[in-house]
């Protein structure tokens, strides 16, 4: 995969409170390719929502660059912006307060081809080869949001998202809300799509038995900042950070028999957005932190193909 879609440098993001800042996102670094999907993990009020709302531009950033095949969005008028976000859309977490209910689904969907200036008989047209795509009944375009269910609900987002042909879609834990045996309709609809239109993905979640099934490669996003990139084989195989591998296992496992005896868990609390550990961010909670751990943060450094990792003492014996 040599072909970068969207490159994130440094990206920073904090919020004034009565308390203080809170670093919801501290120098985020990382490159999506053209066509793959890339999943953002890590346990909720790590940073993974709010990142995903930067790279949109739903949010302005505190500092930092997000370029979509080289052009920088922050430097785009208002204008501009309007132009470009048809390349970049999203899929909501909620599927039901995503869609405005005085809306049909017909007018929801063509929401945004209509903000493009397309004529309505071309709308009309491109919404119900929409619905044909998602696997939504032609009726379905008369319809209002609450006549349907959640899966339903969300596959009229993943069509609304889909409208404008986008080159990146940011799914924010898409299939959270829905009931296990949805989640994976929706994540094979998604898949489908992704062959069928060449789409790319930043997958946020923080459910890794999702994120095993759907992602190609996975960036380990805690307290605001990523400690591990790699490709999702190898975040299950040859996880470097303590973290990663304490995420990995502390899944579920399906088969009741299954037992590990070296099972790394993770304990306590997570630290305070708005007064982080001078040093890794993961100090307080890593059976491994030294002084040097608490004093020091760790840069990103590269263990070989692409095997990313910001960790101070690595698990490369593991």
């Amino acid at each position: 995969m040599s072909d970068v879609l969207l490159k994130v440098e440094n990206l920073v993001k904090y919020f004034k409170t009565n308390a203080g800042k809170v670093k919801a996102v501290d120098g985020v670094s990382f490159e999506v390719y053209a066509g793959e999907t890339l999943a953002l993990v890590g346990e909720s009020g790590c940073g993974k929502s709010t990142l995903g709302r930067l790279i949109l531009r739903l949010i302005e950033p505190t500092n930092g660059k997000v370029l979509l095949e080289g052009e920088d969005l922050g430097k785009l008028s208002g204008g501009q912006l309007r132009k470009k976000r048809s390349e970049l859309q999203i899929i909501f977490q909620d599927p039901f307060s995503s869609l405005d209910p005085h809306f049909t689904v017909g007018e929801i969907i063509a929401e945004p081809l209509r903000a493009m200036g397309i004529g309505k008989k071309e709308r009309e047209a491109r919404v119900l080869e929409l619905l044909d795509q998602v696997g939504l009944a032609p009726e379905t375009y008369f319809r209002y949001p609450h006549q349907f269910s959640g899966g339903q609900r969300q596959r009229i987002g993943i069509a609304r998202a889909l409208a404008t042909s986008p080159k990146l879609i940011v799914c924010d834990e898409p299939v959270s809300a829905l009931d296990v045996s949805i989640q994976a309709q929706i994540l094979n609809l998604l898949k489908q799509l992704q062959k069928e239109h060449g789409l790319t993905y930043l997958f946020i979640s923080h459910d890794l038995a999702v994120v095993r099934y759907i992602s190609s490669r996975v960036c380990v996003m805690f307290l605001g900042q990523l400690c591990e990139i790699c490709s999702t084989q190898e975040a299950y195989d040859h996880p470097l950070h303590p973290y990663t591998r304490m995420l990995i296992d502390s899944a579920p496992e399906p088969d009741p028999e299954f037992h590990r005896e070296d099972r790394l868990l993770l304990q306590g609390e997570m630290p305070s957005p708005i007064h982080p550990p001078a040093g890794c961010r993961f100090c307080t909670r890593c059976p491994f932190a030294t002084d040097e751990c608490r004093q020091t943060p760790p840069e990103m450094k590269d263990y070989g193909g692409g095997h990313l990792c910001a960790c101070h003492h690595p698990l490369l014996a593991e």
